[in-house]
């Protein structure tokens, strides 16, 4: 009996693994090669050592393509350190082998070429589980720029509360903290924006005064006023303009402040979140399933060509023998207008094989 029941056990674990549903997204493939460049400074005394220094650049490179094709084309530049820090710091974990092309001295560096096939499946599950990859295209880009002084409080309670109901993306812009834009006009921050690619400008402004002396029992109360104007950028109408009060108090004048300012804005977040919802309109995410491709380098030249649409958002879902499908946001509504675009810049010969409101697919012509 106990040699049944060990014979048996591995396969009963195997059962009960395979019982759990994927995660949402996930997909499992064969890995995919691409063929990278790597370097790493010279040592004469080792050149074993150089070469291998250099084929493990290489290995990062083909890791880091992989995972831009995953990556939604407003995340790529902002998601580089924490690609960095998370599987591109350990890139040899998704590489399944590698073969060196070439290799040899460089001057001072030593240099390889190899194809590297990686485990681009699980590349990608990394990224979802470092919220870099979502199920959908990303959402309008925002602009937030706080007037009359940054107030930490204030904005990280704004932000969280925002970010938890909306899909408008608060991000930071150089300009958002340039002293003499917050200075003047609305008008200042929306050239401004226009240039750095914002969709949206979000102008806010908190402020917080004592409420009362405490009379005497070591208490301090608080009240705070905040403020909001919503901006679509292109055109610069006002889509928006809201405003909050908090009160708080606490056994510190400072410490009153931040909670009212706190409060202040995660109500004004959450107004806001509910607001922008009705009035933007979001847009829903296209499937396009390309077949007939000939490994992930003809996916990666893929998007290239895709990219050159008009399109607010796209990202690689998967790829598996073959069959590549993107998750994109076109700007036009009309799909079979969108996939006559795709075919005029085509240089892979796409067939069109449907076009709905949802999937568009193509084929590769053989």
């Amino acid at each position: 009996m106990k040699i049944t029941t060990f014979k048996t056990l591995p396969l009963l674990l195997l059962a009960v693994a395979c019982a759990h549903p994927p995660a949402p997204g996930a997909f499992r493939a064969d890995p995919e090669p691409f063929v990278a460049e790597g370097a790493a400074p010279l040592d004469e005394r080792n050149l074993g050592a150089s070469r291998d220094r250099a084929a493990q650049d290489a290995e990062k490179a083909a890791v880091r393509r992989a995972a831009e094709l995953f990556l939604d084309d407003t995340a790529r530049a902002e998601s580089y350190a924490a690609l960095e820090a998370g599987l591109l710091k350990t890139p040899q974990l998704y590489v399944a082998k590698r073969k060196i092309l070439s290799q040899g001295r460089d001057g001072a560096v030593y240099r390889v070429s190899l194809r590297v096939w990686v485990r681009h499946d699980q590349v990608a599950s990394a990224l979802r589980g470092l919220n870099l990859a979502g199920p959908r295209a990303a959402g309008p880009a925002a602009a937030f720029a706080q007037r009359g002084g940054a107030d930490k409080a204030f904005a990280a309670a704004f932000r969280e509360a925002f970010s938890r109901r909306s899909a408008v993306a608060l991000k930071d812009y150089p300009f958002a903290s340039d002293e003499a834009l917050l200075a003047g006009p609305d008008s200042g921050l929306l050239q401004a924006a226009a240039a750095a690619g914002a969709e949206l400008l979000f102008s806010v402004s908190a402020s917080a005064a004592s409420s009362g002396a405490g009379l005497d029992t070591g208490f301090h109360p608080a009240r705070s006023e905040a403020s909001l104007k919503v901006y679509e950028v292109a055109s610069g109408r006002e889509l928006l303009s809201l405003s909050s009060q908090a009160n708080a108090i606490d056994s510190s004048q400072a410490g009153a402040f931040a909670k009212a300012l706190a409060a202040a804005g995660e109500l004004l977040g959450q107004e806001a979140a509910a607001k922008t919802a009705r009035l933007l309109k979001a847009d829903a995410p296209v499937s396009i399933r390309v077949s007939g491709l000939s490994g992930l380098e003809a996916a990666e030249k893929l998007r290239e060509q895709l990219q050159r649409a008009d399109l607010t958002g796209l990202r690689l879902q998967s790829y598996s023998e073959g069959t590549a499908v993107f998750s994109a946001v076109p700007r036009a509504s009309d799909p079979q207008e969108f996939a006559s675009a795709v075919l005029r810049s085509d240089t892979f010969g796409l067939e069109l094989e449907a076009a709905g409101p949802k999937e568009i697919y193509f084929s590769v012509a053989r």
